[in-house]
Formats: structure tokens, C-alpha cells, sequence
């Protein structure tokens, strides 16, 4: 969520358009996304552990691979699918003011300004 003021701002200096609810959308769809997979990744990982469930109120007999895919499900591929956007991460890099400052000012396509309101020449 740091990262989401800091894209927002970035493309509003570069397009000179504010287009908050499209990028807040975009991370709100993705979270639902992973907010809706991970139920289901993890009942895929206590049925393939051999899991079984109890409708009678007592706990069921588990075998010993049904209790390590309670104990993978709850450790090893949550931080797996934590540390995979990690690499993705590792590119997020938005350049800073002083960089776009060293780039000539068009008419129209300033990166600072909205379109209309940059330098003209002749």
C-alpha cells in the first residue's frame, strides 16, 4: 500500500492525468484475488495431505501426512507465495524528479505538467 501514492503520483507527473481510482481498483482486484485464492489452495493442500474432516463434533484421527499438510498449508506455501512477487519487486524502480528534470520540455508532453501547459517554441 506504501507503494500505491508513489505510482499514482508518478503517472500523474508523467500523463499529467490523476487516475487514483484506476490504479486503487487495479490493487483492490488483485487483493480480492488473493484473498479468494488462498482458501482454496489450502483446502487443495489438506485434500491432496489426505485431510480428513469431522461433522460429529470430536476431532478425527489425522495421519501423519494430513498433519504435515496442516503444517505446510500454514508455513512453507504461504511465505512461497509471499517471496515470489518479491523477485517481481526487486524491479520496482520509479524514477525520481531530478531525473525527469534533465529531460527537455515539449509542449504537450511535459512530464511535470498536464498536456497544454508546457514550454512552446516557435
Amino acid at each position: 500500500l506504501a507503494m500505491l501514492p508513489d505510482c499514482v503520483s508518478w503517472d500523474e507527473a508523467r500523463t499529467g492525468r490523476r487516475q487514483a481510482g484506476v490504479f486503487t481498483g487495479v490493487w483492490t482486484a488483485g487483493e480480492t484475488l488473493g484473498l479468494a485464492l488462498g482458501p482454496g489452495i489450502y483446502g487443495l493442500v489438506l485434500q491432496l495431505s489426505g485431510y480428513v474432516s469431522s461433522d460429529t463434533g470430536t476431532a478425527a484421527a489425522q495421519s501423519g501426512t494430513a498433519r504435515l499438510g496442516i503444517l505446510l498449508g500454514f508455513t512453507v506455501i504461504p511465505a512461497l507465495l509471499v517471496a515470489a512477487p518479491l523477485i517481481l519487486l526487486r524491479y520496482y524502480d520509479l524514477p525520481t524528479a531530478e531525473a525527469d528534470a534533465d529531460q527537455p520540455v515539449v509542449a504537450g508532453t511535459t512530464t511535470h505538467e498536464p498536456p497544454g501547459r508546457g514550454v512552446t517554441t516557435s
